[in-house]
């Protein structure tokens, strides 16, 4: 507990860990599809602009309320709006990378599960360390499947995801998150990350 104390006091002092965010012109196009989902509105969110002179395309996926989400409910929106996109004009191939919160009631879980295998994750949250903690836990989101089907939605159109970078993790006890602790972890007292931003960066499967 008395490194998570030290770990809030550093996050405070240094505010948002800053990721390398890509600069641009102003958009050229931004579209924004409204789904109803079982549990609240989510939006989804394309801008398409130029940057160093070529067109670069990044999608945004959220809840204007802020109410629960679900990444396999989620793919399906995502789904609809990769087969609408060529339609505005959009590049499939152009799209650079995704931003989202991690505020979803599945994905947490997967998140937890893995934490609690991971000697990486123990290690993170022992050091006081936020930019060791932010790194063990895109290592966490991409090795746990978080967003796998995501993933399987956009290798359908050539493409694949992987999580760059985190800012905001929040983190709670394993015991509130409702995962079930795997066998042979010790899940008493653990801490994990429960929410965060999120850029997720998007590639062409040859890469």
């Amino acid at each position: 507990m008395a490194n998570f104390g030290r770990l809030s006091a550093i996050a405070l002092l240094l505010g948002v860990l800053c990721l390398e965010w890509v600069s641009a012109e102003e958009p050229q196009l931004e579209k924004k599809w409204t789904f109803k989902g079982n549990s609240g509105a989510i939006e989804i969110v394309v801008t398409q602009f130029l940057h160093n002179g070529v067109k670069t395309a990044s999608l945004q996926v959220y809840s204007p309320d802020q109410g629960p989400r679900s990444i396999s409910e989620e793919a399906g929106f995502l789904s609809l709006v990769l087969d609408e996109l060529p339609q505005d004009g959009v590049d499939l191939h152009a799209l650079g990378w995704l931003s989202t919160r991690l505020d979803e009631t599945d994905a947490p879980l997967r998140l937890a599960e893995r934490a609690a295998q991971s000697s990486q994750w123990r290690s993170a949250v022992r050091s006081g360390n936020v930019p060791v903690l932010y790194s063990a836990v895109t290592t966490l989101l991409n090795d746990s499947g978080a967003f796998a089907e995501w993933d399987a939605v956009f290798r359908r159109h050539g493409l694949r995801l992987k999580v760059a970078g985190v800012e905001k993790v929040g983190v709670e006890p394993f015991s509130k998150t409702g995962a079930p602790c795997p066998h042979n972890a010790n899940c008493e007292h653990l801490r994990v990350p429960s929410m965060a931003d999120i850029q997720i960066n998007i590639y062409p499967m040859s890469q």
